[in-house]
């Protein structure tokens, strides 16, 4: 029985137009009524997530959040932080180094705010989904002055990936390097993952494996759709992500969501 589930913001809860449809309100208010609770997972910030939570009412019931790529579990109801593990200031300027070495741009989150190295588009996308203020700061590091959940680096989608292969082999025995976007590189401590949060969130509940159905179309969405019981790839996802996933829905502005959860939750009563 499915008891748990967990879905990707971007590109998998939202449409194109970044709007939660009718229809995958309509399966929410549904899971909530079985008591099933439905927790959202994201590279996003906390404070970037919370206007959703609340339009969705799932701060009325003990509710889970997993933000920074599972870098944080928070437990919306009690506002107590289950989880956290960021990285320090030094390892954040570290990061910017390694960023610029490789001619990308780089941002991060300093006091409610993205901090980042270079007026971008990439970087006012992510300003512009969060909801942040973006500072803009040829020194950024500067402006480093406590510790963060993740970088993201910054760089065009015909090099992106490039760059995250290379990353990759670099930083690997200290820090997670993930895709969230074609443009977006994010890179957590070691350890840190979607799937290793929602792993541990499961322990403190009590579910087992076969008790989560989760869904996302990106790399970092990988880990938590292979540790589900049902992992669910978006039918916009990207190869990898749909090779690896037990079932593959409709896109994100075909109700995918709503389609998977009504599958494999309602039709099983």
């Amino acid at each position: 029985m499915i008891k748990l589930v967990v879905t990707d913001v971007d590109d998998t809860l939202l449409n194109s137009k970044h709007e939660i449809s009718k229809k995958n309100r309509e399966i929410i208010k549904r899971c909530k009524k079985k008591d099933i609770k439905v927790i959202l997972a994201s590279g996003r910030p906390d404070f970037g997530m919370l206007p959703m939570i609340k339009e969705l009412g799932l701060n009325n019931y003990d509710n889970y959040l997993l933000s920074f790529n599972g870098a944080r579990i928070t437990n919306i109801k009690t506002k107590e932080q289950v989880y956290e593990k960021f990285l320090s200031k030094e390892r954040l300027k570290f990061l910017v180094d390694v960023a610029l070495k490789n001619n990308c741009d780089i941002l991060t989150y300093q006091n409610g705010k993205i901090l980042t190295s270079s007026d971008n588009k990439y970087a006012r996308i992510e300003s512009e989904l969060v909801g942040a203020e973006l500072l803009i700061k040829a020194n950024m590091k500067d402006y480093i002055n406590e510790s963060a959940a993740k970088v993201i680096i910054l760089k065009e989608p015909s090099e992106a990936l490039k760059i995250k292969e290379k990353l990759e082999k670099e930083l690997s025995d200290s820090y997670e390097v993930a895709m969230s976007k074609p443009f977006f590189i994010e890179i957590n401590d070691k350890g840190i993952s979607k799937g290793v949060s929602l792993s541990s969130l499961c322990k403190k509940l009590g579910f087992k494996k076969e008790n989560v159905i989760a869904l996302g179309d990106g790399l970092n969405d990988l880990s938590m759709i292979e540790f589900a019981g049902i992992g669910v790839a978006m039918s916009n996802a990207g190869d990898i992500v749909r090779e690896k996933a037990d079932f593959i829905t409709k896109s994100n502005d075909e109700d995918g969501f709503a389609y998977a959860i009504e599958k494999f939750v309602f039709e099983r009563e």
